[in-house]
């Protein structure tokens, strides 16, 4: 008996951590998550916020609002065509200093994608939209399928 009530007990501290860990965990992510949506809210209620939609040439509108006074944009697309598991959508800052991942698309929730969102906007540079590999790429490896100026 003694062992048993031993070997509970040991159980339940275990379980204590565990369950401890896990909360930690959630409650960072919940931080996370906050600070994304106040940056998001920022860049959708800037002074200077301006709001460009253009057609993706797969199929699709995008749509981006973007705040220079943020170095912000947030990303959203309607209708992109499904892709392969092995693809994905990976967004693109493009300008004189090289091409810089600027995010991944999430998978669409009743055919809507984003928001996404891309910061440290710099002067002259483009926002393109490509299909990668799953997981992304470092640089482009295929031709954009949206191109906007910023």
């Amino acid at each position: 008996m003694p062992r048993l009530a031993l070997t509970l007990a040991g159980a339940a501290v275990i379980l204590a951590g565990i369950v401890g860990l896990t909360a930690r965990d959630a409650q960072h992510q919940l931080a996370e998550d906050q600070q994304h949506a106040r940056v998001i809210a920022a860049v959708l209620t800037a002074r200077d916020a301006t709001m460009i939609s253009a057609h993706v040439s797969t199929g699709g509108t995008a749509t981006v609002v973007m705040s220079a006074r943020e170095r912000a944009l947030v990303f959203a697309a309607a209708g992109l065509r499904p892709l392969p598991p092995s693809r994905c959508y990976e967004l693109w800052l493009m300008g004189p200093a090289g091409d810089q991942p600027a995010g991944m698309l999430p998978e669409p929730q009743h055919g809507m994608t984003g928001p996404v969102l891309a910061s440290d906007l710099k002067p002259g540079e483009r926002l393109g939209l490509t299909i990668e590999p799953t997981g992304g790429t470092p640089h482009p490896t295929t031709a954009a399928i949206l191109m906007l100026p910023l």
